[in-house]
């Protein structure tokens, strides 16, 4: 049975109403501890005259942890989106040698593998020949793919410590119960139209721009709660201290 079709939704960057993008890879997508451990198994790549190349090409896409061992996740997506125009046009170059034609856009699907799946895309094949034949290009394209998915499944975290710290472990559960893994963990995909690649990720039956964590967090306090949304934001100290909550009930009193 084919997976099923997943159109992208209208505001994304090239998307063409008329044509069908379908999800799904023919595997799950991975999961946080996949994309970690690309990430810790990351070495420097070994640069090719050839191709061009950006920050996040190198280490922990160009970022060194911290003495405590943490790294700055918003250097991260820098370095991974400063490294974008890098990729569109090595991929462009070898497409063009290549004689593979453009549009319609080319949808990597990301995983563990180490070549994208193009479900019903007849270009899979050559596609994947190519990145054997380029092995510095596949390998960029790969600490992308895992570092895209890195900081999806570390916003994820992150809005879920917020939507705990504001509407307790239960609410959360009530609001992701409908949404199950894929919230935290969707299918992504690396999407080139000839000329730029951005990261994209499934959303029930469409894909969308990446999301980040203010609007990963927006949509959770929306799924466990819409009243809350509409309540002004407070600090999570003032919303885990009990005594700032009677204080501010005498106030409303008074």
């Amino acid at each position: 049975m084919q997976p099923p079709y997943i159109h992208p939704v209208a505001n994304s960057p090239g998307a063409d109403k008329h044509q069908p993008y379908p999800l799904l890879s023919r595997e799950p997508a991975p999961g946080f501890e996949a994309w970690l451990g690309q990430a810790m198994a990351a070495h420097p790549a070994v640069p090719d005259p050839a191709l061009q190349h950006g920050p996040a090409d190198y280490g922990l896409w160009g970022v060194s942890p911290d003495s405590d061992g943490r790294l700055d996740l918003e250097e991260v997506a820098a370095n991974l989106r400063a490294t974008l125009p890098a990729l569109a046009g090595n991929l462009g170059k070898v497409c063009r040698t290549s004689g593979i034609g453009l549009p319609p856009p080319l949808r990597l699907l990301a995983g563990i593998a180490t070549q994208p799946s193009l479900p019903f895309d007849r270009r899979e094949a050559a596609i994947q020949q190519l990145f054997d034949d380029w092995p510095a290009l596949a390998h960029q394209y790969r600490r992308l793919a895992a570092g895209f998915g890195f900081i999806r499944c570390s916003d994820a975290l992150r809005a879920y410590q917020r939507v705990i710290g504001r509407l307790g472990p239960g609410r959360l559960a009530h609001g992701l119960a409908p949404q199950g893994d894929a919230h935290a963990t969707p299918q992504l995909a690396l999407v080139f139209d000839g000329n730029r690649i951005w990261p994209e990720e499934a959303q029930g039956e469409r894909w969308r721009p990446l999301a980040g964590l203010e609007q990963l967090t927006r949509e959770l306090l929306e799924g466990a709660s819409p009243a809350t949304v509409r309540e002004p934001q407070r600090p999570l100290n003032q919303v885990l201290d009990p005594a700032d909550a009677l204080l501010r009930a005498a106030r409303q009193r008074s």
